[in-house]
């Protein structure tokens, strides 16, 4: 899935905003994987995880269910590799 430039730029504050929810430990504790152990610079790692944003987002505008948690969760986990990645 190709995501526009500008949403992804918009997903980045969400993103740090979710970092400060502690029932939304996991986005830190994924920024903190990225840039420690996968040693991403701190803008590229907050740009995948907008990405994963953007696609749960996508599918959630999509299907007109709610947030699927699960699913985001389980996008960032497999970062850094996005879904189309994946595929390859």
């Amino acid at each position: 899935m190709e995501i526009p430039d500008e949403l992804i730029a918009d997903m980045i504050p969400a993103v740090r905003e979710q970092m400060t929810m502690p029932d939304m430990a996991y986005v830190a504790d994924c920024l903190q994987r990225l840039t420690e152990k996968e040693g991403l610079e701190e803008a590229e790692a907050m740009e995948l995880m907008a990405q994963a944003l953007a696609i749960t987002v996508n599918d959630m505008m999509i299907t007109g269910k709610a947030f699927d948690t699960a699913k985001y969760k389980s996008l960032l986990k497999s970062l850094p590799m996005l879904p189309d990645e994946q595929e390859s």
